[in-house]
């Protein structure tokens, strides 16, 4: 199957709380890009949900970002040390203090 990324991902773990319904939840990061994240969670919202997500930077910094859930995947038992199980997310509303911190983590791992 061809890579369909625009941009590299680079894996990168912060805390983040989101919202679904009346529902707030919490996870980490697993991989982030400029136009999506995968968040590794027990909760695992359906695609196609809209969700208020607050990622948790150092030095206790956050950032409110507007995203919507591409895809779920839960891992199966035997594999869940290996494979994460989460959610990716495509970008819809970011600070721009986000495309600045993802730009220069991409340039650290480059």
């Amino acid at each position: 199957m061809p890579e369909r990324r625009r941009f590299r991902r680079v894996q990168k773990r912060y805390p983040v709380e989101f919202r679904s319904g009346d529902r707030i939840c919490a996870g980490f990061t697993h991989n982030l890009s400029p136009t999506g994240l995968f968040v590794c969670s027990v909760y695992l919202p359906k695609p196609g949900t809209p969700l208020s997500l607050r990622m948790k930077l150092r030095a206790g910094k956050k950032i409110l970002l507007g995203v919507k859930v591409v895809r779920s995947y839960k891992a199966p038992s035997q594999l869940v040390r290996f494979v994460p199980s989460g959610f990716c997310v495509r970008v819809e509303h970011a600070p721009e203090e986000y495309f600045q911190m993802v730009a220069s983590l991409l340039r650290v791992a480059a």
